[in-house]
């Protein structure tokens, strides 16, 4: 019977990469449901402090002072739009053959005027 150490050895280094994609992806997809989550958070911040009376222009500079964020805050008729952007640089090698090479996570919120 011959050695069995060169077939395992073959064995991993073809199932190596797929399990390496499908590590960097699973940790992808994390990083983009936290970053979600914590763009959700701010969003009710920036609408608590809407409702609590803060002008718009104070809002959108106490949202720039936390992360690198694109946001959006227009004054439509009897609604206020609230948008808070993202863009994420992937870890997984190879993914930028599906998607782009940034992952945008955008939240919004529509507030009536009263």
């Amino acid at each position: 019977m011959k050695n069995k150490k060169g077939q395992a050895l073959v064995e991993f280094v073809i199932i190596l990469p797929v399990m390496l994609l499908l590590i960097f992806s699973i940790i992808d997809f994390g990083i983009v449901i936290y970053e979600k989550n914590n763009l959700e958070n701010v969003i009710s911040d920036a609408v608590t402090l809407y409702e609590n009376g803060e002008s718009l222009d104070t809002i959108k500079n106490t949202i720039k002072n936390k992360d690198d964020l694109d946001i959006l805050i227009e004054n439509k008729d009897n609604y206020v739009v609230m948008e808070i952007k993202k863009s994420i640089e992937p870890i997984t090698p190879g993914l930028n053959y599906f998607k782009d090479k940034v992952f945008d996570i955008k939240t919004s919120r529509v507030i009536k005027n009263d």
